[in-house]
């Protein structure tokens, strides 16, 4: 699993240089998700690998959901929490690439969200 993912990666290197450097960044973090998760996309043997590669992205990306929700909802509450440092993907196989703090974006008002 762990040469298919560098398959993977080699074979959409042209998108990657297409792309802006920022994005360049979440790509190349994208993929350490997918490193990251080698051993359980292995055990998929159901699925295509990109598929399991595709997953492993989007549990990562959903975790991080999850922690902004967390976050938001402890601020929102007025339990601030304390900033937790941040969080390294693959760090476990010697893939590490280190996460920047995240966006701070605008919390949409209620009438933002009705179209």
């Amino acid at each position: 699993m762990t040469q298919l993912v560098a398959q993977e990666e080699a074979y959409w290197a042209p998108f990657r240089r297409a792309l802006r450097k920022e994005d360049q960044v979440v790509f190349d973090k994208l993929f350490a998700a997918a490193r990251h998760h080698t051993a359980p996309a292995h055990y998929a043997s159901h699925a295509t690998p990109f598929d399991s590669m595709l997953l492993a992205m989007i549990l990562e990306a959903m975790k991080a959901v999850e922690e902004l929700r967390q976050r938001l909802d402890s601020l929102e509450n007025g339990n601030a929490e304390t900033r937790k440092p941040p969080r390294s993907l693959g760090a476990e196989r010697g893939n590490a690439i280190e996460e920047r703090e995240p966006l701070q974006l605008p919390v949409p008002g209620p009438r933002s969200l009705v179209p």
